[in-house]
């Protein structure tokens, strides 16, 4: 049943004054909502007109739409780590990107999950609802402003499930929306599992169902056909704020708040267990507390305003910790992504220079950058040996991270990832990429040929590099989709691409070798090795 006061009854015929009577009635229905989201529309515009300049978290959402758009039906891209899938990133946002531009995805996300984020605060009962709705929209913009565009995307189809959830009859429409968000972001798929856990525990079973089947089979078909290992950083300093805050919900909010509360209990386990076992979430699970800590926490201190002092304090407390975290981490995001350096505005010389030295015909590492914009700026012309997608960069890049850099252990990773050549922009580096920049610029080994400099790009040859097909193969060229091929005799190649059963070939034998890929041919000639989207393994390519 709907509720009496988000009812309006318009007549069915408007005499005069009938569309006063109209808009005075939808202002009624919507006022919370309206009011959530309009203020915001400036903050979006802000976004959209200064500070979406495409470094940060943004670099990321650009390179997989410039992939979408310019090879929108291969399953694989080689533009990055040796190979990675589209659907591992996500399987709508991408080709959503593609279609309407960055930019309008995130707006639009952010302002759809503002407007279901207060319609689901009222239809959750709490009172004086514009308060935490206000919160909840900022929160959701400093999603935005960060550039996480996907996950703004997964969070604005996350919202409309858990709408739906408020009306007994919507069960499977909301289960269709559990899947659609998983399938834009595999880390709102799993904060709808965190809910989902709590409706199991206040045995609401349902509900529970709806938001515990959908993503864990979303996540396990994706994974089953494209396969995925990847980890994310953890720091313990990290763990500590989304514990508290999701303790403080659990022991603070009013006590009819059951879903609530076992949410906030559930969540803190979850982040311990992020830090304990090493996974692909990582300190994505803080984004959660991010987004909906501080309106829980401030609809808790409108819900109960006769709450002991003590209680009271607690809660104006966490309140405002939670509002001042989320505010310092947009704006160290805004520092980083928002100013766009000269390296990477003035790319034109370094992308011929790349052209002349048989950049296609190899693999390019870009030492990367505090704000990862060479990720962007250069995949669509070379294929890079690293990219910005961290869970990937520590699975395949470990000696950035695990304190074991050296220049022999650099040398070895070239090889096994058959680096050509390697470029440095003369900007600050990400921090796990200092000590690689230190050596490539102050401590250069021999074996690394300086072959191409201006004022903002350094390029170095690998001397005596490890080619990306060994013998009797060699490589005609490379797109971010494709590698050809020439064979002077049938027999096997070891082809340097990450192995993936979406890979095709079209007239040799491809099999796996290890974490790469054996292509066996039966005549001489030129090969193409590819993705596409279809069945797979097809017999003619797979042996």
């Amino acid at each position: 049943m709907v509720p009496a006061e988000l009812t309006v009854s318009l007549p069915e015929r408007q005499p005069a004054g009938g569309r006063g009577d109209a808009l005075r009635g939808f202002w009624r229905q919507h006022r919370v909502p309206l009011l959530a989201t309009l203020p915001t529309l400036p903050l979006y515009a802000l976004w959209w007109s200064l500070l979406a300049t495409g470094g940060g978290d943004l670099a990321a959402q650009e390179a997989w739409a410039q992939f979408a758009s310019r090879h929108g039906g291969s399953a694989y891209g080689l533009f990055w780590y040796g190979g990675m899938h589209t659907a591992n990133y996500s399987v709508l946002s991408p080709y959503l990107m593609a279609l309407l531009g960055v930019r309008t995805v995130t707006v639009v996300s952010g302002l759809a999950g503002t407007w279901l984020a207060a319609v689901l605060i009222i239809r959750a009962g709490v009172r004086r609802p514009l308060g935490p709705a206000l919160l909840a929209s900022l929160a959701l913009w400093c999603n935005v402003a960060s550039g996480r565009t996907t996950f703004a995307l997964g969070v604005a189809l996350g919202l409309a499930g858990c709408v739906l959830l408020t009306r007994d009859r919507r069960l499977v429409l909301a289960a269709g929306y559990a899947a659609l968000a998983t399938m834009a972001s595999p880390v709102a798929g799993l904060f709808l599992a965190v809910v989902g856990a709590a409706f199991l525990f206040v045995r609401d079973w349902g509900r529970a169902l709806v938001l515990l089947v959908p993503p864990a089979a979303v996540v396990g078909l994706t994974t089953l056909l494209f396969p995925f290992t990847g980890e994310q950083l953890m720091p313990p300093a990290r763990i500590w704020p989304p514990v508290l805050l999701g303790l403080a919900v659990t022991t603070l909010a009013p006590r009819g708040w059951r879903v609530a509360r076992w949410s906030g209990a559930v969540y803190a386990v979850g982040t311990v267990l992020t830090y304990l076992i090493a996974s692909p979430v990582g300190t994505n699970v803080e984004r959660f507390a991010e987004l909906f800590a501080p309106a829980v926490l401030l609809a808790a201190l409108l819900t109960v305003p006769r709450l002991r002092r003590p209680a009271r304090n607690l809660l104006v407390v966490a309140l405002v910790f939670s509002v001042g975290w989320v505010g310092k981490k947009t704006a160290d995001d805004l520092v980083v992504s928002t100013s766009v350096p000269a390296w990477a505005t003035e790319t034109h010389g370094v992308v011929r220079a790349l052209d002349g030295l048989g950049a296609d015909r190899t693999r390019v590492e870009v030492v990367p950058a505090r704000n990862h914009r060479e990720a962007t700026r250069l995949a669509p012309h070379v294929n890079l040996a690293r990219g910005w997608n961290r869970q990937l960069d520590m699975e395949r890049a470990r000696l950035f991270y695990d304190g074991t850099f050296s220049a022999a252990t650099y040398r070895a990773w070239l090889d096994r990832w058959a680096v050509g050549l390697v470029v440095l922009p003369l900007g600050k580096p990400d921090g796990f990429a200092e000590a690689e920049a230190r050596l490539v610029r102050d401590d250069r080994p021999d074996w690394l040929e300086p072959v191409w400099q201006d004022e903002h790009w350094r390029v170095y040859r690998v001397r005596d590099a490890v080619p990306l097909v060994s013998a009797p193969g060699t490589v005609v060229t490379t797109t971010s989709a494709e590698l050809v091929l020439r064979v002077s005799r049938p027999g096997p190649v070891t082809v340097r691409v990450a192995w993936s059963p979406w890979l095709r070939s079209d007239g040799g034998c491809l099999a796996r070798e290890g974490e790469f890929t054996r292509l066996t041919v039966s005549a001489p000639g030129e090969y193409r090795i590819s993705s596409r989207y279809g069945p797979s393994p097809a017999p003619a390519d797979h042996c």
